[in-house]
């Protein structure tokens, strides 16, 4: 007797809770770099109002190398980034850090900040 495959459906609807998760980094037209802190990683898709968010809102994520990376905050300048850190986001993640995205791709943090600098 044969052994029957099961049908997988794949779901193509997004729930309320993960529309919270920005999907992939939008980055601005102008060229320069957006800053981010990255919060946590994880080897599976989290939803959007998960205790491990700690009450931030919203988390953006983005894939590397197969692990979904969580990040909370986005702006082009590397103060208010800093400073968003410091004060809402060290008490929460101890390990969080700043990460920053060029036209959409990541980039050293060293050389984007030299570029923030540059174009103050």
């Amino acid at each position: 007797m044969p052994i029957e495959e099961p049908n997988v459906i794949p779901q193509t609807r997004t729930s309320k809770t993960e529309q919270n998760i920005r999907k992939d980094v939008t980055a601005t037209s102008s060229g320069k770099p957006v800053f981010k802190i990255q919060i946590l990683t994880s080897d599976r898709k989290l939803p959007a109002q998960s205790r491990l968010f700690k009450g931030l809102t919203p988390v953006d994520s983005y894939t590397e190398n197969g692990i979904i990376k969580y990040t909370y905050g986005e702006d082009t300048n590397y103060n208010k980034i800093l400073r968003l850190k410091r004060n809402k986001v060290d008490s929460k993640f101890k390990d969080a850090f700043i990460i920053a995205f060029k036209d959409g791709v990541k980039m050293n943090i060293n050389q984007a900040i030299r570029e923030f600098k540059n174009n103050r």
